[in-house]
């Protein structure tokens, strides 16, 4: 019988909306207003992609420090898509404008709107016209349009080229591309700490998390560091490249501190660019001794036992290179894999490919794996199985941030053994 899981997804399917990618793009960017010019339905799938992600952050223990800008729906209606939905457009602008008097307002059209042919770019000028404040028209109209990241880098585009302009550097000033969480997500968190060991200060968070007063300042940076993963569309790399042409900000590159080796990779990048390379491998040897010692204090916990490995998600998101790696440097044994049926075939022929060259591990499908999965110590899972006796720990989609990620999931795995019983059931990585 094959494996019951929770979130078990297939195929590389998008199924977002370029709405929600115009609204994370200035979501934290005060002063702004941002109008859904749709259904209220748009604004709840936006509000609660938002509260999902307050609740990971808070779950670790990072709060955002700063609210998400005013979101309001121009709530258009049955009979709007018969007669037009100008009019709500206009009386929602409108309110937003007493309201909220907003430095730049955002107008993003959904699918409806574009279906029935709503001029949201003319609507946007004449706005400009009587209040005298800059307007961006995002009409992609909803799904019409293309999917979440369309909207989002589309939306930075339209930043760029209507407010940078060319300046001098500021010496040490760093500039982050991308979300993950935003500011006080783990990812910023860590990259921060780590450009802080060579002096330099993340300044800007961009596009979603900065002022829109100091949206003319970003390009002072004096460098830019990617966040994000090796297997993301590369719109933000792009990007980069473009900030580095036409303004002068130098790029790191497409290199990620995920993982411990990508960590020193990503550290040793960052060196060469400063012209430091004893700073850099200093930094990477204490970092190194860091979590030697965290690792020597869960030996006598961890040494011998036995991990299975499950996995659910493509090669996008998730390799088991790095979990086999963490698992033997606690000294524990990977005592097989389990690959699930959702999995495409190459993605679970490059998976075999992978396994096989770290020694033998016994690689299973649904069926076979089950039982051999009973016993083991944990199991660390891409996806939740139900009914399974064994403990599970979820695993992130993606390896964490840096030197902490790393610490952080192997303090989940020694505090999972340390548990009494086989009752089963899920732990998460807390960082």
């Amino acid at each position: 019988m094959a494996l019951k899981t929770k979130w078990l997804l297939s195929a590389d399917c998008p199924a977002s909306c370029t709405m929600t990618g115009v609204w994370r793009a200035v979501a934290y960017d005060e002063g702004c207003v941002v109008i859904f010019h749709g259904p209220a339905g748009c604004v709840h799938v936006a509000s609660t992609m938002d509260l999902g992600n307050h609740y990971r952050i808070s779950a670790d223990g990072c709060p955002e420090k700063g609210d998400p800008v005013p979101l309001i729906s121009s709530n258009l209606r049955e009979k709007d898509s018969i007669f037009g939905g100008i009019g709500r457009l206009h009386e929602c602008i409108d309110y937003a404008m007493k309201t909220y008097h907003p430095e730049c307002l955002v107008i993003a059209s959904s699918c409806v709107a574009g279906v029935i042919g709503d001029d949201v770019d003319e609507e946007a000028r004449e706005v400009e016209e009587t209040y005298g404040i800059p307007v961006l028209s995002m009409a992609f109209s909803g799904f019409l349009g293309g999917e979440y990241s369309d909207g989002y880098y589309k939306t930075m585009d339209a930043m760029v080229r209507r407010f940078f302009k060319k300046q001098e550097h500021k010496k040490g000033s760093v500039l982050l591309l991308g979300d993950q969480m935003g500011p006080e997500g783990q990812y910023a968190r860590e990259v921060k700490r780590l450009l802080s060991l060579f002096r330099l200060t993340a300044d800007f968070q961009f596009p979603g998390y900065v002022p829109f007063s100091k949206w003319n300042q970003v390009p002072s940076a004096s460098l830019s560091v990617l966040l994000g993963t090796a297997g993301q569309p590369e719109g933000m790399e792009e990007r980069a490249r473009q900030l580095e042409k036409d303004y002068g900000i130098p790029f790191l590159g497409p290199v990620y501190p995920l993982g411990l080796e990508n960590t020193w990779t990503w550290i040793r990048r960052l060196a060469d660019f400063l012209g430091e390379k004893e700073r850099g491998e200093t930094v990477i040897r204490s970092e190194k001794e860091r979590v030697e010692q965290r690792v020597a204090s869960f030996l006598p916990v961890t040494e011998g036992k036995k991990a299975f490995i499950a996995i659910g998600r493509g090669r996008r998101w998730y390799r088991p290179s790095g979990t086999i790696c963490s698992l033997r440097s606690l000294h524990m044994k990977p005592a097989g894999v389990v690959l699930f049926s959702n999995l495409t075939k190459e993605d679970a022929e490059e998976n075999r490919k992978e396994i096989s060259s770290l020694g033998d591990i016994p690689v299973y499908s649904e069926e076979e794996g089950q039982k051999a999965m009973e016993g083991a110590d944990i199991l660390l899972t891409t996806n939740e199985i139900y009914g399974a006796s064994v403990r599970q720990l979820f695993i992130p989609m993606v390896p964490l941030a840096g030197t902490e990620g790393e610490m952080a999931l192997l303090t989940s795995i020694y505090r999972l053994l340390c548990r009494h019983g086989r009752k089963g059931g899920m732990t998460y990585v807390k960082v």
